[in-house]
């Protein structure tokens, strides 16, 4: 019975640890619109038409210094193909860490420009899938994703940005893939949805966070299984207290 509690309080934690995301919300990002307009985008992605309630992109490096865009680049279940022109710099890239002055993955930081035009009664965009990716010439290491909902927007560049980063255990994953080769690529793929007609141009862009101090913002129901975890705590110490006794 004790062995059995357990196993439910270690999994109650688990689930309510806001880590268990692979990539998370850090929160809103303050940036002007020359700001972001002076960042290397890593993905630019538009929808199809006025009536396309989606758009998704997937840029991956060809392994010769090149791109490679659309579904042929996508993980996840993304689908790409609304991938801006020019398919490379400026509006798609997939960077070295060492062009970033990345040394570590903890300061892989990921800008999102929500450019999307403003409605007042749905002023808000899903980000269905966000894939990190971490490439050794054009062979993929490793992944990491989030999604996130009810994103508000503004349009223009840069007057609505959020910033995304690894948690704790992907970035110490990353990491031992990288084993100190900072010459590895990294690449995104995303696929977003928003309840209105008309979107984009909507882009991606890494930054370096050396010395940002990161902290997941938890969604509610983190919250309840936080609670859950600790009526697991509860359980187990009256198990144990009545063992000890008996």
């Amino acid at each position: 019975m004790i062995k059995r509690t357990i196993f439910v309080v270690i999994i109650g934690l688990a689930a309510s640890y806001p880590g268990m995301a692979s990539i998370v919300l850090v929160g809103p990002e303050d940036i002007t619109g020359s700001g972001f307009g002076n960042l290397p985008r890593a993905l630019t992605i538009q929808s199809q038409g006025p009536s396309q309630p989606t758009e998704a992109g997937c840029i991956a490096p060809d392994g010769s210094g090149g791109l490679l865009a659309g579904n042929g680049a996508c993980t996840s279940g993304n689908l790409g193909g609304d991938e801006q022109n020019p398919i490379g710099f400026p509006k798609q890239s997939a960077p070295t860490l060492s062009s970033l002055g990345i040394t570590n993955a903890d300061q892989i930081g990921i800008l999102f420009d929500a450019i999307q035009p403003q409605n007042s009664n749905n002023n808000v965009v899903t980000i269905d899938n966000l894939t990190l990716k971490l490439y050794s010439g054009a062979t993929l290491v490793l992944t990491a994703s989030g999604t996130f909902s009810n994103l508000a927007t503004n349009p223009g560049n840069g007057n609505t940005d959020y910033l995304f980063a690894l948690d704790a255990v992907q970035a110490a994953a990353f990491n031992t893939a990288i084993a100190g080769n900072f010459e590895y690529r990294i690449a995104l793929d995303s696929t977003i949805s928003f309840p209105r007609q008309s979107a984009g141009p909507d882009s991606y862009a890494f930054i370096n966070m050396r010395g940002a101090s990161i902290q997941a913002v938890p969604e509610p129901v983190s919250f309840s299984l936080v609670g859950g975890g600790l009526i697991g705590i509860a359980v187990l110490r009256r198990q144990l207290a009545r063992q000890f006794y008996n």
